[in-house]
């Protein structure tokens, strides 16, 4: 196995498709340490998989799977996972989150080119500050733009059924949109440890509502 830097965490990866291997190369180091994250594939859950996702290729399916291998790990490291967009904003990182529910195509509404990390960004709390990392995996198999990590400044979440025009949300709002972003990504036992990270977001980081993302500029303005 080889060892990546990911998220400032060593983690250990086995790879099978050639084609994911060089997509997450950039993110290799050549020194060795004890991994703080094992991820690896077997044969017969790629074949699962690959059966499952009928038309998916393998590159795709492997991103897949170690994406969700990672997400349910990095709860040991004072991190959490959510389906999101982030946009660097004055500096710091703005994400755009949806439900993960498939209502919603972030890619379609927030072009890569204007993205610092598209899906499945490492978020952590470092210093008492929570960073946004990008990561090499991907919805679609792709990499992040970027290799740095940015403070995050706020999330904004994105959903017409339920905002008509941007605003400021409270707690009550924040809690069931938290957990709607997250939950494809979160086992039956990190229920309780995702509602102790998501208190201490509230405190620490501003959050919104918007029904579409198509001024993305005015937004950025204003969260």
């Amino acid at each position: 196995m080889a060892l990546y830097r990911i998220s400032d965490l060593n983690v250990e990866i086995k790879t099978n498709s050639p084609s994911f291997a060089e997509n997450i190369r950039r993110y290799e180091v050549d020194y060795q340490a004890d991994p703080n994250i094992t991820l690896e594939m077997s044969d017969d859950r790629m074949i699962e998989m690959m059966e499952e996702y009928e038309g998916m290729t393998a590159d795709k399916v492997e991103s897949l799977y170690m994406a969700t291998l990672y997400s349910w790990a990095i709860f040991d490291f004072n991190g959490f996972p959510i389906r999101a967009v982030g946009v660097e904003n004055d500096g710091e990182c703005t994400l755009f989150a949806a439900p993960d529910d498939s209502s919603i195509d972030l890619s379609l509404m927030i072009p890569q080119d204007k993205a610092f990390v598209y899906y499945y960004p490492g978020i952590r709390m470092q210093d008492d500050d929570y960073y946004v990392f990008d990561t090499p995996f991907g919805e679609l198999g792709g990499l992040s733009v970027t290799g740095k990590k940015l403070v995050l400044k706020s999330i904004v979440f994105v959903d017409s059924r339920r905002f008509d025009s941007l605003r400021a949300i409270d707690a009550k709002d924040f809690v069931p949109l938290f957990m709607r972003a997250v939950s494809q990504n979160v086992r039956q036992e990190r229920t309780k440890h995702t509602l102790f990270i998501l208190e201490r977001v509230m405190h620490r980081v501003k959050f919104f509502g918007v029904g579409d993302v198509n001024d993305l500029d005015f937004i950025l303005e204003r969260v």
